[in-house]
């Protein structure tokens, strides 16, 4: 396939979920200031929400810039094992980094030594290119074909996606939709907490996920729940955010979801939910596999870094990475022909009375 700390005086405690695994995936919710949960693409990575900022660059030398990075690492990288010498990188380049770019090269050194695909550091173009990212709209189109309502939403990535999915189902439950499918197809993923909203909308209640990692230097489970009027969140068992959601728009109709290779992350979380939850059936092909989340940290000089910190488990307690998800129909590709598409509207049009 082509294509998901203590430094108390810069990174402080919040509220999380969009994101962030992410996981991914754009969210306004985060758990730590200049922290967001998300959960990337397969190729890159998820989309960072422009946060409060953590220090200037005036404040910060470029040691202390460095010695940052590497703290966030020790304190939250998941792969513990992965971690057994990171002391010899903390004091490597005392008196040697005398300019951002000098603690730049030496950061994306030492990150590059825990290889992880999902843990880098961005400077400050590719920041501001994945903040732009977070503010796309238009990432939800619809249609009515038939009585089946089509949506294709091609990124949780985007801070719009929810509101946007909300509208689409409005307007298709309008034109009279007798049922949905939702076209996950080539959609790596993006802000948890867009999924879980969305989540929402399709279900009167139910779970969504568990994530399981490092966080803060501790171990760390985040659990993530509808409930009959809030989108409910449990950080180490604790209740830590109630936020009010969209009620169930899709009512009992019967809801099918496209997924393909190109399909990570937030995408397999929002299907896995569905699916194991009983409210709906998944057509195409085996997912790409990415169950683990990161977190997105805002840092100094106007740059960011993610890192992996946890793995996602679906409400049955699967965790599909490296592995993905088996679709009820599975259905390939065929030339000329959208077989996958055709195969969901003909499980989604309405049985005909005898």
């Amino acid at each position: 396939m082509k294509n998901r700390k203590n430094i108390i005086a810069l990174i402080a405690m919040a509220v999380l979920l969009t994101v962030g695994l992410g996981v991914g995936s754009g969210s306004a919710d985060q758990l730590l200031t200049g922290r967001n949960h998300s959960t990337p693409v397969p190729t890159a990575a998820s989309t960072p929400v422009v946060a409060a900022p953590v220090a200037t660059a005036a404040q910060t030398s470029a040691e202390e810039f460095y010695r940052k990075v590497w703290q966030i690492a020790k304190d939250d990288f998941l792969w513990q094992d992965r971690l057994t010498d990171w002391d010899k990188w903390e004091h490597k380049y005392d008196g040697k980094l005398n300019t951002q770019a000098d603690a730049e090269k030496a950061i994306n050194e030492m990150l590059d030594s825990l290889k992880d695909g999902y843990t880098y550091f961005r400077n400050n173009g590719a920041t501001q290119h994945k903040a732009t990212q977070t503010a796309a709209t238009n990432v939800v189109t619809y249609r009515m074909i038939g009585t089946v309502g089509y949506i294709k939403i091609a990124t949780f990535g985007s801070e719009n996606v929810a509101s946007e999915t909300e509208a689409a189902l409005k307007a298709l439950n309008k034109a009279g939709a007798k049922s949905y499918v939702v076209d996950l197809r080539d959609n790596g993923g993006g802000y948890v907490a867009q999924a879980f909203s969305i989540t929402g909308m399709f279900l009167d209640q139910g779970e969504f996920a568990t994530v399981k990692g490092n966080k803060d230097g501790k171990p760390y489970t985040w659990e993530m729940t509808v409930t009959a009027t809030k989108l409910e969140e449990k950080e180490n068992g604790t209740v830590t955010s109630n936020r009010s959601r969209v009620g169930n728009l899709t009512g009992k109709k019967p809801v099918f979801i496209l997924v393909n290779g190109g399909s990570a992350s937030a995408s397999e979380m929002f299907a896995g939910s569905l699916q194991d939850n009983g409210r709906a059936k998944v057509v195409g092909m085996t997912t790409f596999g990415k169950g683990i989340a990161q977190l997105n940290i805002d840092l100094p000089y106007n740059t960011s870094m993610q890192v992996t910190f946890a793995k996602l488990y679906q409400p049955a307690g699967d965790c599909i990475h490296g592995v993905g998800m088996t679709p009820d129909y599975v259905v390939g590709v065929t030339p000329k022909v959208d077989a996958q598409l055709t195969r969901a509207l003909e499980l989604a049009q309405p049985k005909a009375k005898p």
